[in-house]
């Protein structure tokens, strides 16, 4: 396939490309003029597109002659509600526009939305659902998501585009994992403590902190937070090889079309992911009752009856990988860049 892909510089667009072409597929990767990013697809035999996602000509013009779009592009970093418009809702029209006027014979339209148009946050011992979705969420960067799977969805029926919306989680390329992203994921104790010192104060956060602060002068290095209800942290978040699988699948799966996915790899599990981290690296771990629940997992059924989609990342891979990109070894990721 001739795929055109937008975003194409991203965490997930990047390592979308390197799927495609190690599936075969030739790639038009769409990158802004001033990306600071263009180097990462350096080495790869990709047509590089230097578009703005505002300039609604260029942005047209790149879709003539492809097979597939994987609509990635977006705004993530500070965008004004004005940058949700005109970075993350307007883009997606212009594509579906110039798939219906100029390539109406396109395979495959796929559009990268995300899990934000779902509650998953706190103690959540039944798995969500699709049925959970939010109609009418807070925030402007999920309006532009559930605008932009509207439009697909519209698209699809109104002018037969074969669309599929995958809702992406948080995704991790490697060694982000490692508190380089986001404190509150890291397996270090150094970070989660970090992250459990931001918390509101209260008596169980002081507790808690204290706890911490006690490993730390024992020089435990790994943390597992437990969750006070008992169990220890397990959320559904995204390794960037499994979400690019993902993608990938998404441009042939026959039973896809006109649908939504939640893409995850398996969920990572605190209680089974440290420990395994602990013993692989010969780090010690405690285990600490935060003030808080992080436990939330998604129904995956219809993600793997209809896309065919199954992580090939679980908690101990995941954690295991990513603590080897920290240390430099390959694990098959384009890191994400400045």
């Amino acid at each position: 396939m001739q795929v055109l892909v937008t975003g194409a510089t991203g965490r997930i667009g990047a390592n979308v490309v390197k799927r495609l072409l190690e599936d075969g597929h030739a790639v038009r990767a769409q990158v802004r003029p001033d990306s600071d990013r263009a180097a990462k697809l350096h080495g790869l035999d990709v047509e590089v597109c230097a578009v703005d996602l505002c300039d609604r000509d260029g942005v047209s013009a790149l879709v003539p002659g492809m097979d597939a779009i994987v609509h990635l592009g977006v705004k993530l970093r500070g965008p004004s509600n004005l940058d949700q418009l005109d970075v993350n809702i307007a883009p997606t029209l212009t594509l579906l526009e110039a798939v219906r006027t100029l390539e109406p014979g396109l395979q495959r339209f796929v559009y990268g939305s995300s899990d934000v148009l779902y509650p998953h946050t706190g103690w959540m011992p039944e798995p969500i659902q699709a049925s959970d979705i939010f109609h009418r969420p807070v925030g402007m960067y999920a309006v532009s998501k559930v605008a932009g799977e509207c439009m697909v969805h519209s698209y699809h029926h109104q002018y037969g585009i074969p669309t599929v919306s995958l809702n992406i989680p948080m995704t991790f390329a490697g060694r982000e994992l490692m508190g380089e992203r986001a404190p509150a994921f890291s397996p270090y104790l150094d970070d989660r403590l970090e992250a459990a010192a931001h918390q509101p104060p209260s008596a169980d956060r002081d507790r808690c902190l204290a706890e911490l602060r006690r490993h730390q002068a024992e020089g435990k290095r790994l943390v597992v937070p437990l969750c006070p209800e008992g169990p220890a942290w397990k959320r559904h978040l995204g390794d960037v090889r499994d979400v690019a699988a993902a993608c990938a699948l998404a441009l042939s799966a026959p039973r896809a079309v006109g649908h939504a996915f939640v893409i995850m790899s398996d969920a990572l599990d605190d209680g089974v992911g440290v420990p395994h981290l602990a013993q692989f690296t010969g780090m010690d771990y405690a285990e600490v009752v935060f003030p808080r629940a992080e436990y939330y997992w998604y129904d995956m059924a219809k993600t793997r009856e209809l896309l065919g989609y199954r992580s090939a990342y679980d908690s101990c891979r995941i954690l295991e990988d990513a603590w080897r990109d920290q240390q430099g070894e390959d694990i098959g990721v384009i890191p994400v860049g400045p």
